[in-house]
């Protein structure tokens, strides 16, 4: 396992805004950090590829910032509409989706569930069908709260949404996280 602390300086030399979580992320996944100077546009992002070279699971560190007024489910829903809309523009063929709030690991959240197809030609990272969870999750500390953006090909062991919690590889990346002050 590596711990990956995203500290409010690190935010801001990859040009974040502020917050700060800590993350245990398994060896064998690919992981991609932010560098210093780099565009990029999450937190982190981190991958099991298979044999094929394509991902089979991926877990994302997006962020979502409320102020004022904002309310993570009035505004979160907005939000999740643009990621949907980000995987569509990106290849998927969406199936099926749901934004809402939904309970998972024992928690109401506000969440997109969709299923994703996308055809071989199209990219070559990821080809299949998928399933998204994508998941805000507030922040007791500040008003930048993460998004979880969590994918498994449909031959993984998640068959449902609630598999995100303990039955993949990524799952660990969702059970050990944590803000910090």
């Amino acid at each position: 396992m590596e711990t990956y602390e995203v500290t409010q300086e690190f935010a801001k030399k990859i040009d974040k805004l502020a917050v700060h979580f800590s993350a245990d992320i398994p060896k064998s996944l690919k992981f991609d950090k932010p560098v210093e100077g780099k565009k990029t546009y999450s937190y982190g992002m981190i991958q099991e590829v298979g044999k094929d070279s394509v991902v089979t699971e991926m877990c994302s560190f997006g962020y979502i910032t409320m102020n004022g007024s904002m309310k993570i489910v009035k505004d979160g829903a907005t939000f999740m509409n643009q990621i949907l809309s980000m995987l569509k523009s990106g290849g998927y063929k969406i199936e099926e989706e749901n934004i809402g709030e939904h309970e998972f690991d024992g928690e109401e959240y506000m969440s997109l569930r969709a299923i994703g197809i996308m055809k071989e030609g199209i990219s070559k990272e990821f080809v299949g069908r998928y399933l998204f969870n994508v998941i805000a999750k507030p922040n007791p500390h500040g008003n930048t709260s993460i998004i979880m953006l969590m994918a498994a090909r449909d031959d993984q062991e998640a068959k449902d949404y609630d598999d995100f919690k303990d039955k993949l590889t990524i799952s660990t990346v969702w059970n050990t996280f944590k803000y910090l002050k």
